[in-house]
């Protein structure tokens, strides 16, 4: 009798832990879905660094509940690590971003020399072979908190140009 008690308990142990994973996997937001371009959308690695000064980051939701004015700019990373001219700092000014003519539309640029070593680190780290690769960029981030401060994501494509040997990591 005791065992059929204990494994009693231990199943409706077992059956709690898990109905309490499912409830919390159920309740976390799903990330919405952005659109992301790149512009420059081709780089070549090899040339000076001064020829990408900036690249130009744009951002926007398809029609629906959310508008590029719903993003919330300072939770805006590339790759979870690079935000906007500052280089690999999360602060940003009014003036790093805009909203312009175009409401659903949020642009950005990123220092050129900071996107080219984040793009040497995911070559190097990848083993992406040369002379030419497609390589994906997320962007990710949250809508302001009077939102719920909704999750977004989003991936571009950066078509790059190099020789077949890597630098190693910018340090």
């Amino acid at each position: 009798m005791k065992t059929s008690k204990t494994t009693l308990i231990y199943l409706t142990l077992l059956a709690t832990l898990m109905l309490g994973a499912f409830t919390l996997q159920v309740s976390a937001p799903k990330p919405l879905t952005v659109n992301v371009t790149f512009y420059p959308d081709t780089i070549n690695l090899e040339a000076p660094g001064w020829t990408t000064k900036l690249v130009n980051v744009t951002l926007w939701f398809d029609p629906g509940k959310y508008d590029a004015r719903d993003i919330d700019p300072k939770t805006v990373l590339i790759e979870g690590v690079l935000g906007p001219k500052g280089g690999w700092k999360r602060t940003w000014t009014e003036r790093a971003w805009e909203i312009k003519n175009n409401p659903w539309v949020l642009k950005f640029n990123v220092a050129g020399s900071s996107l080219i070593d984040l793009l040497w680190m995911i070559i190097s780290h990848e083993n992406i072979p040369g002379p030419v690769a497609t390589i994906p960029l997320t962007v990710t981030g949250n809508l302001y908190e009077t939102l719920g401060a909704l999750p977004f994501t989003g991936t571009g494509y950066i078509t790059v140009y190099m020789s077949g040997t890597t630098p190693p990591p910018p340090p």
